[in-house]
């Protein structure tokens, strides 16, 4: 507004200037106009031999303009005019001798007022001196001056009336962006700015700033997500370790166990005896050999190795899957629904490990002759393969954490009974190679399937 008021003030002190000065010009050029004729027929009056005489210096050139004849030695000879009453302009040699040109002269003796003079030699090295008193030009020109700057102040009035609440009005919205960035400020990151109405620079700024914040509050959001998720992460690996780490150590102890007993028996232990402790020892050996082969496994997968992808008939590879597991489970009915061939995109051999262990999965936790069914089939762009059994089900915390790493059900505690928890967790982690899903639908009572989808090979 201070900026505005100057702009004013500065327009009218320019457009006075120039309303002034060009009113001036005007005023004296007509005026100077009119000198210049009035004194071209003085000057011939006062020329001619029968000019008007001098009487004890009364005029005898009755005129509205104040007129002089002023001889070689400087007297006044001829003065004429009601204005000569007034003082006259005051002359120096160097103007009298400045012919043909108006020129503003100052009054004899009011210094205050001013004369618009004209020169004109005459004959005998006289000179005609033809003037007319600016008072009312300076007068009308006065009038504008007071007129533009009654105009300027009543502009400036106007503009600080009217000015100032519209400028509160329309910064009124930036109070408001102000309160929001301090709740911002203090933590409080769902804030945002009530958007001011129409299609102003406040609103602009509003949706400009309102969508900054989304932004940011994404990226603290995801930050957020990221620490916690390296936190579980960790958490995870601290866990996984120490699984691991037990796991581990049962075989090795009982290898360990099992050659001390061995050779404390020496020469004394029957063949027999030797024969049964060394299948003990290949027994953990090799339970050992296949859980340190499962975490390879996972390891390979948690790094992201390619698998070998190429279309292959999922129907065919439960096939297989489903006769070894007749051989394997032969007081178990295995039987696999699989109506037409679903080509998809996989690693063959990784496949018939998923479809394995999930049949593995499926007779370790089922009572003795309970069935289990596996079926193929296409749907939605995706093949899908499902393993159900009988059992007796999971529950909904037990299936939330069912493809967890070293996790197992509290009746699988046993290690006679259950194996190392890693069979769910490498179907889950190869099912996510392949770029598919894997989920379980059970309650209790009322068994468990699992489900496979992978999508489907492009031909």
């Amino acid at each position: 507004m201070a900026a505005a008021a100057l702009l004013v003030v500065l327009t009218s002190l320019v457009a006075g200037f120039l309303g002034v000065t060009l009113l001036r010009s005007y005023l004296l050029d007509r005026s100077d106009a009119q000198l210049r004729s009035f004194a071209s027929v003085a000057s011939r009056i006062m020329s001619k031999p029968e000019a008007p005489a001098k009487q004890n210096g009364q005029q005898t050139l009755p005129t509205q303009f104040f007129v002089e004849v002023i001889g070689s030695d400087g007297t006044v000879q001829v003065a004429g005019g009601p204005q000569h009453d007034a003082d006259g302009p005051s002359l120096t040699a160097a103007q009298l001798r400045d012919t043909g040109t108006p020129f503003t002269a100052a009054a004899a003796g009011s210094p205050g007022e001013s004369w618009r003079v004209l020169v004109q030699p005459l004959s005998g090295g006289e000179h005609l001196v033809t003037a007319y008193s600016l008072d009312d030009l300076n007068s009308t020109v006065t009038r504008l001056e007071v007129a533009d700057a009654i105009a300027g102040g009543i502009a400036i009035a106007l503009l600080a009336l009217v000015g100032l609440p519209l400028v509160r009005a329309s910064l009124a919205p930036l109070a408001r962006i102000e309160s929001t960035a301090a709740a911002i400020a203090g933590g409080d990151l769902s804030r945002r700015i009530d958007h001011p109405t129409g299609n102003t620079e406040v609103a602009r700024l509003a949706t400009a700033l309102d969508t900054m914040l989304s932004t940011i509050e994404a990226a603290y959001q995801a930050r957020a997500e990221g620490e916690a998720r390296a936190v579980r992460s960790e958490e995870r690996m601290r866990a996984f370790a120490a699984d691991a780490s037990h796991e581990l150590r049962t075989p090795l102890t009982s290898v360990q166990g099992l050659a001390e007993y061995g050779l404390q028996q020496g020469t004394a232990a029957s063949q027999e005896e030797l024969l049964r402790l060394m299948r003990l020892i290949a027994r953990e050996s090799g339970r050992m050999g296949r859980l340190v082969e499962d975490l390879l496994l996972l390891a390979r997968l948690d790094a992201g190795r390619p698998l070998e992808l190429r279309p292959t008939d999922l129907a065919s590879i439960a096939a297989e899957a489903v006769q070894a597991g007749r051989v394997l489970y032969p007081d178990r009915a295995v039987t696999l629904a699989a109506a037409e061939p679903v080509i998809v995109l996989a690693d063959d051999g990784r496949l018939r490990q998923v479809i394995d262990n999930l049949l593995s999965n499926a007779v370790k936790h089922t009572p003795d002759g309970a069935p289990v069914t596996v079926t193929v089939r296409s749907s939605a762009g995706r093949g899908e393969l499902s393993v159900a059994d009988a059992g007796p089900g999971l529950t909904q915390d037990q299936a939330a954490r069912v493809f967890e790493r070293f996790y197992r059900t509290d009746g699988d505690r046993g290690r006679a009974r259950g194996g190392t928890g890693l069979g769910l967790a490498i179907a889950a982690s190869l099912t996510a190679a392949h770029g598919g899903q894997i989920d379980v639908d059970t309650a209790p009572g009322r068994g468990a399937t699992f489900s496979v989808r992978l999508p489907l090979a492009r031909l």
